[in-house]
């Protein structure tokens, strides 16, 4: 459960936040994640007063680069790519769970960690560890709550917490600590691995340009993009195995409404804000073109935004790729009845990107 690495004041706003409406059979998981909140608390006390000052005083050489796309779009794949040059860094999953104690308790926080991380992802078998790649929106959900990921763990509140994704009927000082925590976390990560570029990945983010682009005006933008009527599917099919390991809530909002809603107002935002970005700065990817030759496309990245190394990272990208050449992705027979319902959520998405319109819609 992410919410171990929370503090416990933000740990219990998030309880009153949902009146302790809580499930009776998640008590004992919710005892457990209150202890070891109680238990780490100190230590993140302990860690702001020793690197605060040297985390506000933190000047950043570089903007990070994000990586925009929504869940099942292949973003973990394009970030293990891009991360394959000792130039480049990321988050960790050890780093955005304990994001209140990464600088100072990490041998003892990821020890504690290993005990109890599955060796693969439930969603799709994809090797997962401490040290793996992470949201830094995990990060933000543990150090203030302010995150659409506590739909996650409170589904029967799940459009409160979205609010925070899109910004909707926030006040000004509402977005400003979520800039503030976004900025904290970043700079925090450049303290502990230094001024090399910042590889982040965050689905929620293709709804946050606008901020990102507030904070950081040369940030580096890659979206990459998959065929939609695979993504309803695939997204349906990850909270279906994951849903039960967060769930604190008894009952569920309907997920297929839930599915259509969020990616038809995380894309609107995002094609509303794409035009701040800078063109030099943002390159899209279909997923489709990507895996079929993803050498090529990481070399277009690297070329539009004038990255070092290449060269130097290939083999690194090569010995990658054929650890995961029997990786298997999920086939989906979709009806086209399937298809039609989505396309009539989805249509000026789909449009946009250049997908089929199903027959008769």
């Amino acid at each position: 459960m992410f919410a171990v690495g929370a503090n416990f004041r933000t740990w219990m706003r998030s309880l009153i936040e949902n009146k302790f409406n809580l499930s009776l059979k998640r008590i004992l998981q919710i005892f457990f994640i209150t202890l070891l909140v109680v238990f780490f608390t100190p230590f993140g006390w302990i860690e702001s007063l020793l690197f605060n000052r040297k985390v506000k005083n933190i000047k950043l050489e570089e903007d990070p680069l994000f990586i925009l796309g929504h869940w099942r779009n292949g973003t973990t794949f394009l970030q293990e790519l891009l991360i394959r040059n000792l130039n480049h860094n990321y988050m960790t999953v050890f780093e955005s769970i304990f994001s209140n104690h990464f600088l100072y308790f990490e041998k003892l926080m990821k020890w504690l960690l290993g005990l109890f991380l599955p060796e693969t992802r439930p969603q799709d078998d994809v090797k997962f560890g401490v040290d793996s790649p992470h949201e830094h929106e995990i990060a933000i959900a543990n150090l203030c709550s302010m995150s659409p990921y506590l739909g996650g763990y409170f589904p029967l509140n799940v459009e409160f917490y979205s609010r925070y994704a899109l910004f909707k009927d926030l006040s000004q000082n509402q977005i400003n600590k979520i800039k503030f925590y976004t900025e904290y976390v970043i700079k925090k990560l450049y303290l502990k691995k230094g001024n090399k570029l910042l590889i982040l990945k965050s689905p929620f983010d293709t709804a946050k340009v606008d901020l990102l682009i507030d904070l950081y005006p040369n940030a580096k933008f890659v979206h990459i993009y998959r065929d939609p009527y695979e993504v309803f599917f695939s997204t349906k099919r990850l909270h279906e195995r994951t849903g039960n390991l967060l769930r604190l809530q008894k009952g569920y909002p309907d997920l297929n409404k839930f599915i259509l809603n969020s990616y038809r107002d995380i894309y609107e935002k995002y094609y509303t804000d794409k035009k701040l970005v800078p063109k030099h700065n943002l390159v899209e990817i279909r997923y489709e073109d990507f895996i079929a030759d993803p050498i090529a496309f990481i070399k277009l990245i690297y070329d539009k935004f004038n990255l070092k190394g290449f060269e130097e990272a290939l083999p690194e990208i090569e010995e990658y790729l054929t650890s995961e050449k029997d990786y298997k992705r999920h086939k989906y027979n979709i009806s086209l009845k399937d298809k039609q319902r989505i396309y009539s959520y989805w249509y000026t998405i789909i449009d946009r990107m250049g997908y089929n319109k199903p027959k008769q819609a």
